[in-house]
């Protein structure tokens, strides 16, 4: 009765070896190229902790500089805030917030361009001189004048011959013959001074009283143009919209809110820094940063500000700590109001194993770093993982503490795709 089974089992068994045989025969998988670089033992400053807020560097209430009622409100609260850009004339503009109604204020610009034509028209007509048809009529008229001045100064000497000499002429026709000689004269000054004129063109004062009209309808134009430019209502810098204080329709006066916008990036951190520690603090100094709501993540920034101002109770000063936003498709990681935990470098140097921030591998509970270890026998180097802590920063170093020795050496590129114990062909890192 055992036979079958008995059977069943050697099959079995027989299978198994086979399939192991079959596993073991595979041939190695090749090491895999990975760049390390050597841990690095040098003195740095003790590093402490101090807990903060993330706040932005910037945050402004964007009120209407005019009176007008709301149009269109472009914006709500969480709403992003792209950078100014350039308009037309190359000035940098915000992005718009808001647009209030223009109707009168543009039929007012119509009228002031529609004055500044007339005037700009005006100039040229004035600039431009007498017109060559305005030159000949000139000369004509001057022409005819000269021509009837002759003729009557010619009666004249006739008639005053035929008085004195022949009696043939009356004391009246001697009289009026001068009389019209005397008024052609006249006519023939005027008819030249007229001419001289025309040829001449306008005055210099003329045109530069015409230049000053036209002056003052282009800044009027301007004047109303700006007006204009503040019924849109834009956002000063790049940012997140996070309070909406009025909708279209509602009506605003001069200096009512409409929205208020923060910058994110880059972030900053206000932490209190007790007197014993402060003169320790230098601007720029590299500053470790945690946010407890990414515990996997790990941010470097720097000491953008010392307030030189304590607080009467605590005795702390004021230390803001300016660092990058990454920014993800739900927007940036860091959040105003977030709680941060900075570590800055106090008190005096201490020896230290640093190594590039390159090769930290986060995302797991504890930071770590891939050692690369040699078998002794095959000569073989593969790698080990080492949970670290960190500790201050150092350029483009950071402080580590674990099982690590100053003669170990650790991934620093590939160190996220090799995994414990896999064989790798390591290239030194250049310096």
């Amino acid at each position: 009765m055992y036979g079958p089974l008995l059977r069943c089992l050697l099959l079995g068994t027989l299978s198994l070896l086979a399939f192991v045989a079959n596993t073991t025969a595979q041939p190695p998988q090749p090491p895999v190229t990975v760049i390390v670089a050597p841990v690095v033992e040098r003195e740095v400053s003790a590093g402490q902790t101090f807990v903060g807020a993330f706040v932005p560097p910037r945050r402004t209430i964007i009120g209407s500089a005019v009176d007008g009622r709301v149009s269109e409100l472009y914006v709500d609260a969480g709403d992003p805030i792209g950078p100014p850009q350039p308009d037309q004339n190359g000035t940098e503009r915000g992005q718009p917030i808001a647009q209030l109604l223009t109707d009168t204020i543009s039929i007012e610009i119509a009228s002031a361009q529609a004055e500044m034509l007339l005037r700009q028209e005006e100039l040229a007509e004035l600039e431009a001189g007498s017109r060559p048809e305005e030159i000949v009529e000139a000369k004509a008229r001057l022409g005819a004048a000269q021509a009837l001045r002759d003729f009557t100064k010619a009666r004249f000497e006739r008639t005053k011959s035929l008085f004195e000499h022949a009696n043939t002429a009356s004391l009246d026709e001697l009289e009026q013959a001068l009389s019209a000689s005397v008024a052609a004269d006249q006519n023939q000054v005027a008819a030249k001074a007229t001419a001289d004129l025309v040829i001449a063109g306008p005055r210099q004062e003329v045109i530069e009283q015409a230049r000053a009209r036209l002056a003052t309808a282009t800044e009027n134009v301007s004047h109303l143009e700006s007006q204009k430019a503040k019924y849109t209502l834009r956002a000063p810098f790049e940012g997140y919209v996070v309070a909406k204080h009025t909708e279209i329709g509602a009506w605003v006066s001069r200096g009512d809110p409409v929205a208020e916008v923060i910058e994110l990036d880059p972030i900053e951190i206000d932490v209190m820094v007790p007197e014993a520690y402060i003169a320790h603090i230098h601007l720029g100094a590299a500053a470790q940063v945690r946010a407890d709501a990414i515990p996997d993540r790990a941010f470097t920034g720097t000491v953008a500000r010392i307030i030189p101002d304590a607080d009467r109770r605590s005795r702390s000063f004021p230390v803001k700590v300016r660092l990058a936003n990454p920014k993800t498709e739900d927007g940036h990681v860091l959040k105003s109001g977030m709680l941060a935990r900075v570590t800055l470098a106090i008190g005096p140097p201490v020896q230290a194993l640093l190594v590039p921030k390159d090769s930290l591998v986060l995302g797991g509970s504890q930071p770590s770093l891939m050692v690369v270890t040699t078998n002794p026998e095959t000569k073989q180097e593969t790698v080990r993982p080492v949970p670290v802590q960190l500790g201050v920063t150092d350029g483009s170093l950071i402080q580590v503490i674990g099982n690590l020795a100053p003669i170990d050496k650790i991934v620093v590129i590939g160190n996220e795709r090799v995994r414990p114990g896999q064989p790798i062909a390591a290239v030194m890192q250049s310096k």
